[in-house]
């Protein structure tokens, strides 16, 4: 039998029973509807938070390369640049290289030297440029010392207390960071890390300007990390490869410790795996109303079978195989289940759209979506309407006669 014979039959056989037809087909537009929904969202969601981590259309992508010492107290030590300019040269030359500078500091935290009652070590300092954390005695810092480049400290008062018996006596007393003498104005009641698990260092205890640490700091501190600019046609992560090998072969400090880098692409394939991953669980689990629909189909085609039995004599007495019999029955309620396919992509597309307009993302057509829906729907038909139909094929024509 010719196949446009077969596909007629089936539309014609969907056509004598409408309503049942349709009411049949609801439950996978639903079904199909609310996977299609949830995949449009996810998949703009997932768009959305990749566009975020990368750069904007018309600009060049970026790479990070950070030197790591195998020796941390020579790193704050050190006034020695980690990048000489010949580095910076040889670095240029690299192929898909469009620019290499150093990362300038984000000046939020410094680590400066310090001498407590004749002890040596490094302190943490917050670098403040408007108003200060509260004290318990003296002043907090403002703008004003920022502006004014004052060479002036609060301090917890765990500090310095077995140097000075109360807050009020260290108010007014110097405390020498980083080789320069600062005037304590404020004390704090935060206590220092007393657990070693910081190895000596005190955590974001001393609070300094801003600008006097530029002024009498900064060209002490170094920068461990360059970023390079990478031509168009150029992977990162290539070009990063080619940086790290060439630094570690010819680098000024490649003696001191090693090179590394992030590769930010890595984390968009992982992130991207992920939420796919979560988007494909929450269609699942909505697709288990696609189940039950399947569930109606069987339950229609066993009714149909049952008020074809005189059509299926006929045709077997005319010399059908129970092949045809039982491709035709399948045929129907896949042509069923597919169009309620389409039918429920079209409406989730709609509801996805909807929602588009209360969130910071948009949804569109995803081709991925579509053959999903529509193949999903078409399965459901073919394994639960191959049942019915193999009944069918198999029904004898001394017994129906």
């Amino acid at each position: 039998m010719k196949p446009i014979v077969f596909f007629k039959g089936a539309w014609n056989a969907l056509l004598r029973n409408k309503k049942r037809s349709f009411l049949t087909m609801i439950g996978i537009v639903i079904g199909i509807a609310a996977v299609s929904t949830i995949m449009s969202i996810g998949r703009g969601f997932e768009n959305y938070v990749l566009d975020s981590l990368n750069p904007d259309e018309g600009e060049l992508l970026t790479v990070n390369i950070q030197f790591q010492s195998t020796d941390p107290e020579w790193m704050y030590e050190t006034n020695e640049p980690l990048y000489s300019d010949m580095d910076l040269q040889s670095i240029r030359y690299l192929p898909g290289v469009n620019d290499v500078e150093v990362v300038n500091m984000d000046y939020l935290y410094a680590s400066l030297e310090t001498m407590i009652d004749g002890e040596e070590g490094y302190a943490e300092a917050t670098l403040t440029e408007e108003q200060g954390r509260p004290v318990i005695a003296g002043r907090s810092l403002d703008s004003i010392d920022n502006d004014r480049e004052k060479r002036v400290t609060v301090v917890p008062f765990s500090l310095i207390q077995d140097v000075y018996s109360t807050e009020e006596n260290a108010i007014g007393k110097g405390l020498t960071l980083g080789g320069q003498l600062y005037t304590i104005v404020g004390v704090h009641g935060d206590e220092i890390d007393t657990s070693g698990f910081l190895g000596g260092f005190m955590s974001e205890e001393i609070e300094i300007p801003l600008n006097s640490y530029k002024r009498y700091h900064d060209q002490f501190s170094v920068g461990n990390e360059i970023s390079i600019t990478v031509d168009r046609g150029y992977l990162p992560s290539e070009v990063a490869d080619d940086t790290v090998f060439l630094l570690e072969d010819n680098g000024t400090m490649r003696n001191m410790g090693s090179y590394e880098y992030f590769d930010m692409s890595a984390l968009d394939d992982g992130l991207s795996q992920v939420l796919r991953g979560i988007t494909l669980f929450v269609a699942s689990v909505a697709g288990i109303s696609l189940f039950i629909a399947g569930i109606g189909v069987m339950n229609m085609m066993y009714i149909s079978v049952s008020e074809r039995t005189k059509e299926i004599g006929i045709r077997r007495a005319l010399g059908a195989s129970q092949k045809s019999i039982r491709a035709q029955f399948v045929l129907e309620g896949v042509m069923m289940t597919s169009i309620g396919g389409v039918v429920g992509y079209l409406l989730g597309w709609i509801f996805s759209g909807i929602a588009s307009v209360f969130l910071p993302f948009s949804t569109g057509i995803d081709v991925l979506t579509i053959v999903i829906c529509i193949g999903v729907s078409a399965l459901v038909g073919l394994i639960f309407s191959y049942a019915p139909a193999n009944a069918a094929s198999k029904k004898e024509i001394i017994e129906i006669l």
